[in-house]
């Protein structure tokens, strides 16, 4: 099952050394997720993490990359990594996260937008060049070191940035 609860099909392979993944089911943004709520906030980042988790699987970064803004370098540099892997014949693997906003840090800030405390788990992630693991992030389990920061632009959630908690 995906962050925002939406259900893998059987049919869905995850990556092997021999394989990019199979029958990845695409995201769908749930309703919520456009509520300037806290639960709307916390569907909206189930959504981007079922959609970064879709593009590690598929090398289709076009579903991340029309949430998070572009003033987010390190997320481009991470999105057109992964293009340039699939572009090349590579894939990876892995790449599931669940975030949690922690209770009570839903806080609209002066600038209008919201740094969240959350917590994380990862299944941790490898790039697969010619049948081998040639990158790996490790999986997490953080409960107290991130915050992300998310804005609303023209109506609808934008992801920023995610830090050491503390330092947005």
């Amino acid at each position: 099952m995906l962050a925002t609860g939406q259900k893998v099909p059987e049919d869905y392979e995850p990556a092997t050394l021999e394989h990019p993944a199979r029958n990845v089911p695409k995201p769908v943004m749930p309703a919520e997720a456009r509520d300037e709520t806290e639960a709307g906030a916390q569907a909206f980042l189930n959504y981007r993490a079922d959609a970064q988790w879709y593009s590690i699987q598929t090398g289709d970064t076009s579903l991340i990359r029309e949430v998070t803004s572009t003033d987010c370098e390190k997320c481009t540099e991470q999105y057109d990594a992964y293009d340039s892997r699939y572009a090349n014949g590579d894939w990876a693997a892995g790449g599931f996260e669940k975030p949690t906003i922690l209770s009570d840090t839903f806080v609209k800030r002066p600038d209008g937008g919201y740094n969240i405390p959350v917590s994380v788990t990862s299944s941790g992630t490898v790039g697969i060049d010619d049948n081998k693991v040639t990158a790996r992030q490790l999986p997490f389990d953080e409960s107290y070191a991130f915050d992300v920061y998310i804005y609303r632009e023209n109506g609808v959630w934008r992801y920023l940035t995610s830090s050491p908690r503390g330092s947005l």
